[in-house]
C-alpha cells in the first residue's frame, strides 16, 4: 500500500476519520452516558472519602506562602493568594478529628465550589478523580461518627467503599462557620 502526502491525500484521509468519528459517535446512546458519576478521591486521617467534583473548583498544592489568621480556631490553617484572590484554608483533619495534618508532598488543597463560602480545605492526600458507572447512593450512615454529619452516600468501586463528604453539609454546619476563637 502506498500512502501520499500530497494536500489532498491528507484532506480525504482527515475526511475519513472525521466521518468514522462521527459515525461511531451517533452509535453511543445516552444511556451509556447518563448514571455516571465523578468526584475526586482524597484522606484525611485514615478515612478515604469522595468529593463530588460539582462540589469542587480545583486541586493545586500546598502554598509555600499562607498567613496566619489571628484570634481564630485552631483548624484555620490561614490565608493564601490564589491568583490575585484571598483564599481561606481550613485543616479539615483538626476540624473533625482535631488533629492537625502534618503536610508532605501527597497534601492538597481543594478550592470548594459553594455559592457562598469560598474556602480552600487541606487534605492529608488526593487520589485524583475517579470514574464511577452510577451515581452514589444516598445514606449518611458510614463508620466514623466523627464525619456522619457530613456524609450524604457511599459508592463502592471494585473492593473499596468510599462515603461521599458533602462540602455543602460542612458548610451549613454553625461550628464550621464560627471560625473565630
Amino acid at each position: 500500500m502506498t500512502t501520499s502526502n500530497t494536500p489532498k491525500a491528507i484532506l480525504d484521509l482527515l475526511r475519513d476519520v472525521q466521518s468514522r468519528s462521527q459515525h461511531s459517535a451517533a452509535k453511543l446512546s445516552q444511556d451509556d452516558l447518563h448514571g455516571s458519576w465523578t468526584a475526586i478521591g482524597f484522606r484525611i486521617a485514615e478515612q478515604h472519602l469522595l468529593i463530588p467534583l460539582s462540589e469542587t473548583r480545583e486541586v493545586f498544592t500546598v502554598p509555600t506562602q499562607i498567613t496566619a489568621v489571628p484570634k481564630s480556631k485552631p483548624w484555620v490553617y490561614g490565608i493564601a493568594n490564589l491568583r490575585g484572590e484571598l483564599l481561606p484554608l481550613f485543616d479539615l483533619k483538626y476540624f473533625l478529628y482535631g488533629e492537625a495534618t502534618k503536610v508532605n508532598k501527597r497534601s492538597r488543597i481543594v478550592v470548594n465550589n459553594h455559592p457562598n463560602l469560598y474556602s480552600g480545605l487541606l487534605l492529608d492526600e488526593v487520589f485524583g478523580l475517579k470514574h464511577f458507572q452510577h451515581e452514589p447512593e444516598a445514606s449518611g450512615k458510614t463508620q466514623d461518627s466523627v464525619i456522619a454529619d457530613y456524609i450524604s452516600g457511599h459508592i463502592a468501586q471494585k473492593e473499596m467503599q468510599w462515603d461521599v463528604f458533602s462540602f455543602n453539609k460542612l458548610a451549613a454546619d454553625q461550628r464550621f462557620l464560627n471560625a473565630a476563637a
